[in-house]
């Protein structure tokens, strides 16, 4: 199955940020990421078998569960490289990237193909087609310029597999180690 790990922020958080950044989505050439898509990604693993998965999840869970969740916050929405609309992390935000390094560390030890593009603490709100319109799209930043969520604990690491359907990509989480 193919599989990766990611922070899945709680609902209030994600319902917070989908309210703030609705005129962005109605920006003509704007394609929305879809709520159930936004999410923290650390690191992809590729195909894995379910004992693979099972390990990984047993050495995350071992090292990880019952740790105390950083309290975070979504800040400082941009247009990155003219393509791509994202959404930063900030808060207490060293354990996280401590947490990100450990799952692509302990993967490794394990022996699993580990997807070495580089960590970043944001999500993707959206990607910006040539076409949009750069008025209407500086208006809609504008309008997040100053906007800043409320805090949120993390509430655990995710590993979430990729299910295909009708030619679409679904989540769906396979394990959560849970944190407090």
């Amino acid at each position: 199955m193919l599989l990766r790990a990611a922070l899945v922020p709680p609902e209030e958080a994600l319902s917070e940020l989908w309210t703030a950044t609705d005129a962005l989505r109605k920006v003509p050439g704007t394609t929305p990421v879809p709520p159930e898509h936004l999410d923290i990604p650390i690191v992809s693993f590729g195909n894995l078998l379910p004992p693979d998965c099972d390990r990984l999840a047993g050495v995350l869970r071992s090292a990880c569960e019952g740790a105390e969740g950083p309290v975070v916050r979504f800040q400082d929405v941009t247009l990155e490289d003219e393509t791509t609309v994202v959404v930063a992390l900030g808060g207490d935000t060293g354990p996280v990237a401590d947490l990100a390094r450990f799952v692509t560390e302990a993967a490794e030890r394990l022996g699993l193909y580990v997807d070495r593009r580089r960590f970043s603490l944001q999500i993707m709100l959206a990607s910006v087609a040539p076409t949009s319109s750069p008025t209407l799209l500086s208006g809609a930043l504008a309008c997040l310029e100053d906007w800043t969520g409320s805090p949120w604990s993390v509430p655990g690491l995710s590993l979430i597999r990729t299910r295909w359907s009708q030619g679409k990509s679904r989540p769906e989480e396979y394990d959560r180690i849970a944190m407090r």
